[in-house]
This record gives structure tokens, C-alpha cells and sequence, in this order.
């Protein structure tokens, strides 16, 4: 039985003309099977763990159809990677990014929300999207510069 993503994604592939390939399908597969914010890289290595069939651009393109259909958000961070977040069924949240190890915690504030509408109000500003995130040292980052 396929999944209300994998429904969203078919029909969003049909829309634009694509076919739904076995590659495409591994590809989503493994996504919606993820929890962290992945690469392209990332996503190629975890595809082809098992065995070597999906192409690194097969993998790059799925990606991006993914996040076209909805079912995925491309974030970057400081280091310049684009990484793909779930999307759908997901509380509006932001980041804290260590800049010493790379992790990423996802975190919500009704505070912030707030504040970010009264000044879309304040301007008369439309938003379409936006990223928070801050950038920093984690709690263990910033044990291991204290211990050494």
C-alpha cells in the first residue's frame, strides 16, 4: 500500500510529464525513511548502500522533484550545502547550527512566530518563505574546547 507521500509524489510526477521509474521510487523511498537533514551526497551514499543502481544524478533530480512537489524544503546552511528537510506534516520550526561539528538542532518559539508577524504587519510585507536559523557551538562543542 503506498503512502499519502508517495500518492503526492506520482501525481506530482504525472503533472509534469515525468514517468514514475523503480530509481525515482528507491530514491523517495529512502527519503521518507530519514529523519535528518540530508545532501544529495548524502542521499546517493544511503541509496546505494545495499548496491550500486541509482546514478548520482538520477538521485540530484529526485531530490529536486521532491522538494518541487511539496514533500521536502532545501535548507543551507553556513557551509554552503543544500540539504532537504520533511516538509509535509511538520511544525514550522528553526534551526541552531554548531558550527564546529556540523549538528542541527530543530526548534519552535510561538515567541518568534509572533514577532515575525507584527513586523510583516508593522511593513505591510507579504512573506512567501523564510529560514531561521543560528549559528553557534553546541553543548558537546563547547565542553571539548573547556576539557582541552
Amino acid at each position: 500500500m503506498r503512502s499519502n507521500e508517495e500518492q503526492i509524489f506520482d501525481e506530482y510526477i504525472r503533472s509534469t510529464g515525468l514517468r514514475e521509474t523503480e530509481q525515482r521510487k528507491r530514491v523517495l523511498k529512502t527519503f521518507l525513511a530519514t529523519t535528518e537533514h540530508v545532501s544529495v551526497e548524502d542521499m546517493y551514499r544511503i541509496v546505494n548502500e545495499k548496491s550500486r543502481k541509482v546514478g548520482y544524478a538520477t538521485v540530484y533530480r529526485t531530490m529536486k522533484l521532491i522538494a518541487e512537489s511539496g514533500l521536502a524544503v532545501e535548507v543551507v546552511f553556513n557551509d554552503g550545502i543544500a540539504r532537504f528537510e520533511h516538509r509535509l506534516g511538520r511544525k514550522h520550526h528553526h534551526h541552531l547550527v554548531c558550527t564546529n561539528c556540523g549538528k542541527v538542532i530543530e526548534f519552535e518559539s510561538t515567541a518568534m512566530d509572533r514577532g515575525e508577524q507584527e513586523v510583516l504587519a508593522k511593513y505591510k510585507f507579504r512573506q512567501t518563505s523564510h529560514h531561521y536559523e543560528i549559528f553557534g557551538f553546541c553543548r558537546e562543542c563547547q565542553s571539548e574546547s573547556r576539557d582541552g
